[in-house]
């Protein structure tokens, strides 16, 4: 195995009563949030502006900029911003504290990386290139998606 690439392991992790904070409140953050929200509402964003989109969903929102005690109490955390600089000090400051962190659309700085999901009730079908490729994962979910409301619609709920 060639120990310079970048492997991500595909996990299912326990997030109730988790809380899981995202540093940006933008669209990049909205994104992300899409999937997360669909398994926990124990969300916390930090950001100085946050869009409409994330207002008033029952998720903490802390209108500020970042420091690294916004880390206190966090389970995963979604470096989230349009500023490389930010994303990176919340990674090393995560990386510090013993706290996965995702530096979203850079895998080379992400300590885990999140799928293309489909999920209906219970189930749930996460589709993954190990980072490499995200816009085939999406195609293969998307298809995915399909073939499972096809084959199975009385699941589609």
């Amino acid at each position: 195995m060639d120990t310079s690439m970048k492997v991500f392991l595909p996990l299912n992790i326990r997030v109730d009563n988790k809380k899981i904070l995202f540093v940006g409140g933008g669209k990049i953050a909205h994104h992300k949030i899409q999937t997360i929200e669909k398994y926990t509402r124990d969300i916390t964003i930090v950001s100085p502006e946050i869009i409409d989109e994330l207002k008033g969903k029952g998720f903490t929102e802390i209108y500020k900029e970042y420091d690294s005690s916004d880390l206190d109490g966090a389970f995963l955390v979604y470096a989230s911003t349009n500023v490389e600089e930010v994303n990176r000090r919340v990674r090393d400051d995560a990386e510090a504290r013993g706290i996965l962190v995702n530096v979203v659309d850079n895998r080379e700085l992400s300590g885990f990386i999140s799928p293309a999901i489909i999920k209906q009730g219970e189930m749930t079908v996460a589709v993954s290139s190990n980072g490499q490729n995200v816009k085939k994962s999406v195609e293969w979910r998307n298809r995915l998606r399909e073939f499972v409301s096809e084959t199975w619609p009385e699941d589609n709920q």
